[in-house]
């Protein structure tokens, strides 16, 4: 073997290390993310019933809060970006429509469901938004849905029913509030798929969210009116309120972003099945939620949804 072959060699044995230390990097950081989402769940249920907060007013002070964070970061990254946003009025009219349905509705959506279920239960409901996003883009394309993605859309139906009736068939066990709240985080959440596709290409994710979240926060202000009825939060209900956003809001993003651009697509979905599990796991432990053999058979079937939607991709 000649030096020049050795020299090679060793510089592919260096990039293949490289390569699956960043994998593995991203995996974990997928993982991070993932189980900060389910985390922040967890946190809304305990100010909601704990400490007796408000669900508007942790919305929007939340927003508020968090879309000045992620402005802070998009002005030292993509401030150039913002002139385009500006200049554009069909950009500003799907900010708007993002605004309305993917932040506004997946935040009162979310939290109501949480206070009126549990998070694991809200965390699942949330991703019924994938067949939802299915049968959207089979209506765009004008064609029906592939094997599967009935075989999702039908598991989905399953975890649903199975979740809603606690195996009484005909009845609703849970929440009846608690149920239209989750499927509305549902619709929310695939119009926050399905809504930024340019908005994000050309302006950036940090823009998007942090405009949309101030813009939210600012629509919500007169109903929830946190100048006249701040929340009475202890030191620890501050604490939390403090992790929502940092956490929960902040760090999961930044970090699930980074785990996708590092382990790839395919592989951070998986993860991100991680999420309402993670939710259901820290509800137990932390919360003392309790759940039945119905909600983890519902559990089952819609995280064998996510799974499959994943390996298809």
């Amino acid at each position: 073997m000649t030096d020049n072959d050795k020299e090679h060699r060793v510089r592919t044995i260096e990039a293949a290390t490289s390569e699956k230390s960043h994998e593995l990097r991203g995996v974990l950081l997928a993982f991070l993310g993932a189980a900060c989402w389910g985390f922040s769940a967890c946190c809304v249920s305990f100010l909601v019933d704990t400490q007796g907060v408000d669900v508007p007013w942790l919305a929007c002070t939340r927003l508020f809060v968090a879309g000045l964070l992620f402005l802070a970061i998009a002005f030292v990254r993509d401030r150039d970006k913002f002139a385009v946003l500006v200049r554009d009025p069909a950009l500003i009219r799907q900010l708007v429509a993002y605004t309305i349905v993917a932040i506004i509705m997946m935040q009162l959506g979310y939290m109501w469901g949480i206070k009126y279920t549990n998070p694991g239960t809200t965390l699942l409901l949330l991703e019924l938004s994938i067949p939802m996003v299915f049968v959207v883009t089979c209506f765009r394309e004008r064609r029906l849905p592939t094997g599967i993605e009935w075989i999702s859309i039908a598991l989905a139906a399953a975890g649903v029913v199975s979740i809603a009736t606690q195996g009484n068939w005909g009845t609703i066990a849970i929440s009846p509030i608690g149920l239209v709240c989750g499927l509305m985080s549902a619709v929310a959440n695939a119009g926050y798929i399905l809504i930024p596709v340019r908005l994000v290409r050309e302006c950036g994710s940090y823009i998007t969210n942090g405009v949309a979240m101030l813009a939210a926060s600012l629509l919500l202000a007169p109903f929830a009116r946190p100048w006249e009825n701040p929340a009475a939060l202890d030191a620890t209900g501050w604490l939390v309120f403090a992790a929502i956003v940092l956490v929960g809001t902040m760090l999961a993003y930044v970090v699930f972003l980074q785990g996708v651009k590092d382990a790839g697509t395919v592989k951070a979905s998986l993860i991100g099945v991680f999420e309402p599990v993670s939710g259901a796991i820290l509800s137990a432990l932390w919360l003392g939620t309790v759940f039945s053999t119905w909600d983890l058979i519902g559990g089952a079937c819609i995280v064998s949804m996510m799974v499959l939607v994943a390996l298809k991709k």
